[in-house]
């Protein structure tokens, strides 16, 4: 049997986000994480220009920490502290 090509471009992860953003991003290990979701300013640090949350892999958060911080970001749109979209993409 014939093995399967593989097409290009397939397997090589999303290469679009730079190594500086990554670093950017990045919470140190050795301060205690609590977000809430009157904190605007802290919660838009791991929203991007879409409004869309940042991913764990990039911010380096652990799963309880990301699980509380999409609890937040979803109680500040739904009180309208932050919006779901910026107003370029409406």
């Amino acid at each position: 049997m014939k093995p399967m090509r593989q097409k290009p471009g397939r397997g090589q992860g999303n290469k679009s986000i730079s190594n500086a953003l990554a670093s950017k991003k990045k919470v140190s290990k050795n301060q205690a994480v609590f977000f809430d979701y009157r904190d605007e300013r802290k919660l838009k640090r791991f929203i991007n220009d879409q409004g869309k949350m940042i991913p764990r892999r990039i911010t380096g958060l652990s799963a309880k920490e990301q699980n509380l911080l999409t609890h937040s970001v979803k109680w500040a749109r739904f009180l309208a502290v932050i919006p779901y979209v910026s107003d370029e993409y409406k």
